[in-house]
C-alpha cells in the first residue's frame, strides 16, 4: 500500500476514514457482462487482515478519535464486533442509499451501504458546535463507479471537524485537506 501526506511520521488523527477490501465478490455473470469474472477490480483481505491494518493505525490517533468505517449488509456485524474487540464504542450508523443497486440471486436490489461512526469509550471527539444536528443518518446520492462512495460524506466529515487531523484508509483519490493511504490513489 502506498502512504501519501504522510510526512510527518508523529502526526496524530482525530478523523479515520476507512473503506477496507471485505472479502467480497462480484454476482453472478450477467447477460450483459458474460465473460466479467467473480473478482473484484481489487485485492481483498480477510477479517483477520482487516483488523490488523486498523490496529497500526489506531495507534496513530489522538486522545479524542473517531472512525467512520464502510461496511456491507454481509459485514454489518462482523464490524461491529471488530471493533468492540479493538476498543470501540459505535455511536451511530449511517445508511448510504446509492438510488440504485445489484440484484443478487435475482431477489430483491440491494442499493445501500453502512458508514458506521465509532470512538473509544469516553473520548469521543464531538463536531463544531454549528454543525451538531445538521446531518442526519441517511446519505442519498446516487453511486458512481465501483467502491466510490458519496462526496457528501468528506463534505460532512469536513464541516463537522473542519481543524482535525483527517487520514483515508484504502482511498482511491486524493483530496484536500485529507492524508491518505492506499493502492489506488495515483492509478
Amino acid at each position: 500500500m502506498k502512504i501519501g501526506n504522510l510526512n510527518k511520521p508523529h502526526k496524530k488523527y482525530a478523523i479515520i476514514y476507512t473503506d477496507p477490501p471485505w472479502p467480497q465478490e462480484k454476482g453472478n455473470a450477467r447477460k450483459a457482462r458474460p465473460k466479467q469474472g467473480k473478482e473484484l477490480d481489487y485485492p481483498t483481505m480477510t477479517l483477520q487482515e482487516i483488523k490488523q491494518v486498523h490496529k497500526q493505525f489506531f495507534a496513530m490517533t489522538a486522545e479524542k478519535h473517531n472512525i467512520f468505517m464502510w461496511t456491507i449488509d454481509k459485514y454489518l456485524h462482523d464490524t461491529e464486533q471488530m471493533m468492540a474487540e479493538c476498543g470501540y464504542k459505535l455511536h451511530a450508523r449511517f445508511v448510504w442509499d446509492k438510488e440504485n443497486g445489484i440484484a443478487p440471486a435475482f431477489t430483491v436490489r440491494f442499493s445501500h451501504e453502512y458508514l458506521l461512526w465509532f470512538y473509544p469509550p469516553k473520548k469521543m471527539l464531538m463536531p463544531v458546535k454549528e454543525y451538531r444536528g445538521k446531518y442526519t443518518t441517511v446519505i442519498r446520492e446516487p453511486s458512481t463507479t465501483h467502491s466510490t462512495k458519496p462526496q457528501a460524506v468528506y463534505e460532512m466529515l469536513e464541516r463537522l471537524f473542519p481543524e482535525e487531523n483527517r487520514i483515508e484508509l484504502f482511498a482511491r483519490k486524493r483530496r484536500a485537506g485529507w492524508d491518505y493511504w492506499g493502492e489506488e490513489v495515483d492509478k
